[in-house]
């Protein structure tokens, strides 16, 4: 189960005025994409040092401080990122060394985009129901979207915020608690929509004559609909299997790529908009960190208490989602 979660975010705070100045310039008014969205501000690193794995750092070394873990005593540490900032070694073995974590300790990075944090949950919490000699977990998630976003793409360059978020989970044996379920939906046909870097990554190391643009992300328009309507499916599906209803779910934490598809949700499911917790207001769209940055809100709220049955739901590129019934 959850034990704590402490979240990390640059200091430089950007409002929606600078995006609609930029745009402006470029003769594009952006104004109603963000209220779609629901933006007011995001934070943006402007340190040219501050990475993924800096950030990831002091999201995890303030998580294991606030719940009493030694980094010695974790057993298995995820890193889950879409923006890794190493390919070799994995981002999960610079960061055991940074906090300084014991060897008897399973290590690895996990991609599946902005679906990674969920997807990580789900899968330490198995490997622990399984395996006893792993008392606690680390998963640390961490992007920086904006700093590989094209300047000329307003749903990607004025989208997108800079944060991380650490999670330490405990195993413990005969409880209710924890992950109790988890379903997926995965539709590959925009495989091609959004795509990082965009002509691949072997094309940057070998095309010297390759422009920037080309280096970064390549967002083409398309209707993400069906996989937020995918959302009402998998979440429903999840509750028959379970014998719950949706007023048990005291929660949701779904992602906060946009408030307009919060709340389609919301109203697909025939839901109480008060149940699903925004902060893409403040923080912008994070990436893998997205829902757990609303269950965070949501915990230091003092909203949850023991025994809640709350619903993760998110999305990543390609198009692949994850959906996980947890209880408090």
């Amino acid at each position: 189960m959850i034990r704590g979660i402490a979240c990390y975010h640059p200091k430089n705070k950007v409002d929606n005025e600078y995006f609609i100045e930029h745009f402006k310039k470029k003769g594009e008014n952006i104004e109603g994409l963000l209220q779609t969205t629901g933006r007011k501000s995001r934070y943006i690193s402007d340190d040219e040092n501050e990475t993924i794995l800096t950030m990831g750092y002091q999201a995890a070394k303030e998580v294991l401080e606030k719940v009493y873990v030694k980094p010695s005593q974790i057993g298995l540490l995820i890193f889950s990122s879409g923006t890794p900032e190493y390919m070799l070694p994995p981002n999960s073995v610079k960061l055991h060394a940074m906090l300084g974590v014991g060897q008897k300790c399973c290590v690895y990075d996990l991609n599946a985009n902005c679906a990674g944090m969920i997807v990580a949950l789900d899968q330490a919490s198995r490997a622990m129901q399984n395996n006893q000699n792993i008392k606690y977990a680390l998963i640390v998630g961490s992007d920086q979207l904006n700093k590989y976003s094209r300047y000329d793409e307003a749903l990607a360059y004025s989208n997108f915020g800079d944060s991380a978020c650490a999670m330490v989970l405990e195993n413990v044996f005969h409880t209710d608690r924890g992950v109790l379920d988890s379903e997926y939906y995965t539709n590959s046909s925009n495989h091609d929509k959004m795509v990082f870097p965009a002509k691949g990554l072997s094309s940057v190391m070998r095309d010297r004559s390759l422009s920037t643009q080309d280096k970064l992300v390549q967002w083409t328009p398309f209707d993400y609909g069906g996989a937020f309507h995918s959302a009402k499916i998998s979440i429903e599906e999840i509750l028959f299997r379970n014998n719950l209803n949706k007023k048990d779910i005291k929660k949701y934490f779904l992602s906060q790529f946009a408030w307009k598809s919060i709340v389609g949700v919301c109203e697909e499911l025939g839901e109480d908009i008060e149940k699903f917790t925004f902060i893409g207001d403040e923080f912008g769209y994070t990436g893998t960190t997205s829902p757990m940055l609303a269950c965070a809100k949501s915990m230091e709220d003092g909203e949850l208490q023991s025994g809640d049955y709350v619903i993760f739901w998110t999305v990543g590129a390609g198009t692949t989602c994850a959906c996980s019934l947890y209880r408090y």
